[in-house]
């Protein structure tokens, strides 16, 4: 499996481009605010070919580009149904300190949604450029939040976490749609369980593994 990232936007949120190999089609996750402007560059020094955007959750700064990108490509959007309203009004899951820099970067703060939105149900699969996605339904962060789980026969689980367990933290709960109680739930009942050979991808800062976090991460805590 080949991997790729960039940081997007003033959130500084990763993107990743996941593929079976350089050349082939992949999967974009989490094009966040700004990312339309770096995806040709990586796309083509990678040699990829993007045939869907897959969402963890939707915040503005992981779904901010999803439209432009897809829209772009004419590709689906794969997007947690309880987020996907969020799509269109970012300020339902925002507080009102980031309404200005919503308006100066959309010129509003009601957005157009992409022409092809697939709603995904929690703990489905999708596949796509060949790869199995799993979303790992683990609500808390916002109520569609999920985690996108591919097995690679060479490295084993690869979870794209989103904003559910970063490295040493978890996703703060305490803006419009977070919920403590279902994050807690989560951690226990989702992210736990987790093999300990899983390499953890966040939305953002660097890559860990579920050994580590088990280990190292304070908010996590044995059921």
């Amino acid at each position: 499996m080949f991997i790729a990232s960039f940081i997007t936007g003033p959130f500084q949120a990763n993107c990743y481009l996941v593929a079976r190999e350089p050349g082939s089609d992949c999967v974009v996750v989490d094009p966040g605010m700004g990312a339309e402007e770096f995806l040709p560059e990586a796309l083509k020094t990678h040699h990829l070919r993007p045939v869907a955007v897959a969402l963890t959750h939707g915040h503005i700064d992981h779904v901010g580009s999803a439209r432009q990108v897809a829209d772009e490509y004419g590709i689906p959007v794969l997007c947690p149904r309880d987020d996907r309203h969020l799509l269109t009004e970012p300020m339902a899951a925002l507080s009102d300190f980031a309404r200005p820099l919503i308006e100066q970067w959309y010129g509003s703060t009601t957005l157009r949604e992409p022409a092809d939105v697939l709603d995904v149900e929690p703990f489905s699969h999708h596949e796509y450029a060949e790869l199995d996605l799993e979303f790992l339904h683990a609500p808390g962060h916002t109520p569609g939040c999920s985690m996108i789980r591919l097995i690679d026969p060479e490295y084993g689980p690869i979870v794209m976490s989103g904003d559910v367990v970063f490295a040493g933290s978890v996703g703060r709960t305490d803006m419009p749609g977070g919920d403590p109680a279902q994050m807690s739930r989560s951690l226990s009942e989702v992210v736990w369980p987790l093999d300990d050979s899983t390499h953890l991808l966040p939305g953002h800062g660097g890559a860990t593994t579920m050994a580590q976090e088990r280990v190292s991460n304070p908010y996590l805590n044995r059921p």
